[in-house]
């Protein structure tokens, strides 16, 4: 997968180095430090992929030649402590061939550092991690000082700027992942640490880019150490990150585990859920027929009873209820209710008026 790689360097006398051989190691070139009369000799080198020097419009054609160009960055610095240039380093996605890789190193480098003023020595390689796996990246030595007619003048203490560095991280994610789009990959890459990218998941809700977020950063192998791995002798460093590489692929074993689990146990309750609301909606049905036919018995039975409740009734004044009979029970039940009732009441004073008339 894309990895995202950038670091903001400078080269310095203080620390010993000299910049014509940092010039010879990343161009894979033979080039003789003038000041030192030391020549740094690396034709040998067979990871070099392209080599270029890019340079402002206004610059002089003897800066465009290698040899001369350092050289000059050398002598024009005095002090022992000096910082003679600004190495970029920055990995290239894997998913892009060669001419892409080259294309995308040389848009950012133009837009970034070239239309600024600086001169920039590009070498893109072809690399290798420590685990074997292709490690793609390109390595841009950056003038400090700027052009004044054919020569160098002061440094320029604008490029120094924290806002500046930040904005170079930013901007390659930026292209890197353009590339990445038009050559029709997902893959994409982010300048920001594991942790911010974290937090701004978990501020988006989308958990589970949050989870998988959560690994440990791969330390940084030197490329001493690579070049021992390479010829087969385990290095301290690359046990590290041999050891985190296992780690953080066990955590993303786990979580697709817990994932594939978490989705199993959601459908099941779906499926759970769906069975139970058949069930409860047939227990429904069957309740209410069940109701439905208690109440139509029900109706039935009653009009029956009123029925031989009213026929007795009007047989009554001659032979009388059978005692006990159900025809008495309903009919002295319906009598009760009758007193009750103001209708009723009112029926049985008009009856009872017209028996006095009748007298």
């Amino acid at each position: 997968m894309a990895i995202y790689h950038c670091s903001v360097k400078v080269i310095s006398r203080a620390s010993g180095r000299s910049v014509v051989a940092a010039a010879a190691y990343r161009s894979g070139e033979r080039l003789t430090d003038e000041r030192l009369g030391k020549c740094h000799d690396y034709t040998r080198k067979s990871d070099i992929e392209h080599r270029e020097i890019m340079a402002p419009d206004r610059t002089p054609d003897w800066m465009l030649d290698r040899s001369r160009l350092w050289n000059g960055v050398e002598a024009a610095e005095k002090r022992k402590d000096a910082q003679l240039a600004r190495e970029v380093e920055i990995s290239l996605p894997r998913e892009l061939g060669a001419e892409d890789r080259r294309a995308l190193v040389e848009g950012y480098v133009r837009e970034h550092f070239v239309s600024q003023g600086m001169i920039a020595d590009v070498s893109l390689h072809r690399g290798h991690s420590a685990d074997g796996q292709e490690q793609p990246h390109a390595h841009v030595m950056l003038t400090m000082r700027d052009l004044t007619g054919e020569g160098f003048g002061k440094k320029n203490r604008d490029w120094n700027a924290s806002k500046r560095l930040e904005g170079w991280r930013e901007a390659w994610a930026d292209h890197a992942n353009r590339a990445l789009e038009r050559a029709g990959h997902d893959e994409r890459i982010d300048h920001r640490s594991l942790k911010e990218q974290r937090e701004a998941a978990r501020d988006q809700g989308d958990a589970e880019r949050e989870s998988d977020l959560d690994r440990e950063p791969m330390g940084k192998v030197p490329l001493a150490a690579v070049a021992m791995e390479r010829k087969g002798t385990a290095t301290e460093r690359g046990d590290e990150q041999r050891a985190v590489r296992a780690r953080n692929q066990e955590r993303r074993e786990l979580t697709q585990q817990l994932r594939e689990i978490s989705a199993r146990i959601a459908e099941t309750m779906r499926s759970l859920g769906d069975k139970a609301k058949g069930m409860a909606q047939g227990l429904r049905d069957r309740l209410g027929a069940a109701w439905g036919r208690q109440d139509q018995a029900a109706d039935r039975g009653a009009a029956e009873r009123i029925a031989e409740a009213t026929a007795q009734r009007g047989e009554r004044d001659r032979d009388g209820p059978e005692p006990g009979s159900a025809a008495e029970r309903i009919a002295g039940r319906l009598d009760k209710i009758g007193k009750h009732d103001p209708l009723e009441r009112e029926r049985r004073r008009d009856r009872e008026q017209d028996k006095d008339m009748e007298r």
